[in-house]
């Protein structure tokens, strides 16, 4: 005579099938799911799909797992990632080899599209990165629209989470996270650099790539808002700088531009 389970596993009951009550149980194991037993007892409810449960159970645990492991990476830890409640940027989150290969991609792809940074000078910028929390929100913005772009490598030393579908846009989320949240802890309205503008018009094109197309508009109107403040729209404006400066700021003000009216 079998003993009646007090209670059946998450998978189990999600599924409508008997549990014997284990960890892991027999059913979750044949079906290669994890089994918990963390949800609160709830009324019967009617029976599904089970094949379509099982599909859907497997999808939400390979997200949560794969997300844990790309931050994971990314934090340069084997250890859960933790979110930090302070606006300091999170150690470790962007690594050296991350911007060296965001920065090269962009150089070697994106670069004739939007000319709007200088090799040179961006790669000193990054030898001052952990001094300069300006610097890197633009680092960070770029990395993560790299990140969605075909043929962007996910330097992790990771095969397997390198092909793994969806890795790269973890990734980007993620960076796209870390650039708002850090800015928060800037004043960047009240001394906006080009910096400032080329990470909200990077933070408009992540958006963008992943179709969110109001939280898009809204970084580029704040980019477009930036330059009017920064004096871009007068010439006069420009002689302040020196020659790789000023072309910068040229070409940035025109990419706004010509970019405002394609989106409207």
């Amino acid at each position: 005579m079998s003993t009646a389970v007090k209670r059946a596993c998450d998978a189990c009951h999600r599924r409508k099938v008997k549990c014997d009550g284990i960890n892991p149980c027999r059913n979750c194991s044949s079906a290669q799911l994890t089994c918990t037993y963390n949800a609160i007892p709830q009324k019967k409810g009617p029976k599904g799909s089970r094949a379509k449960v099982i599909s859907e159970l497997r999808e939400t645990q390979r997200q949560t797992s794969l997300s844990a492991k790309v931050q994971s990476r990314l934090n340069g830890m084997c250890s859960p990632p933790c979110n930090s409640p302070s606006l300091a940027p999170t150690p470790g989150l962007l690594a050296p080899e991350m911007v060296k290969e965001a920065v090269e991609f962009f150089f070697a792809n994106m670069y004739s599209i939007m000319p709007i940074l200088h090799r040179h000078r961006l790669e000193q910028q990054c030898m001052f990165i952990d001094q300069n929390p300006d610097t890197y929100c633009l680092l960070t913005s770029l990395c993560a629209y790299m990140m969605f772009q075909p043929g962007m490598s996910l330097p992790t030393g990771d095969p397997i989470l390198e092909h793994m579908p969806g890795a790269h846009i973890v990734s980007g989320t993620l960076l796209m996270e870390e650039a708002i949240r850090v800015r928060r802890g800037l004043d960047y309205l009240e001394s906006p650099t080009l910096n400032t503008l080329c990470t909200s018009y990077f933070l408009f094109c992540s958006y963008y790539a992943l179709e969110y197309h109001e939280k898009a508009w809204f970084y580029l109107r704040e980019a477009t808002t930036l330059a009017h403040m920064c004096g871009m729209t007068k010439e006069e404006s420009y002689v302040q700088y020196d020659n790789i400066e000023s072309s910068r700021r040229r070409r940035l003000y025109w990419l706004l531009f010509m970019t405002e009216r394609y989106v409207t």
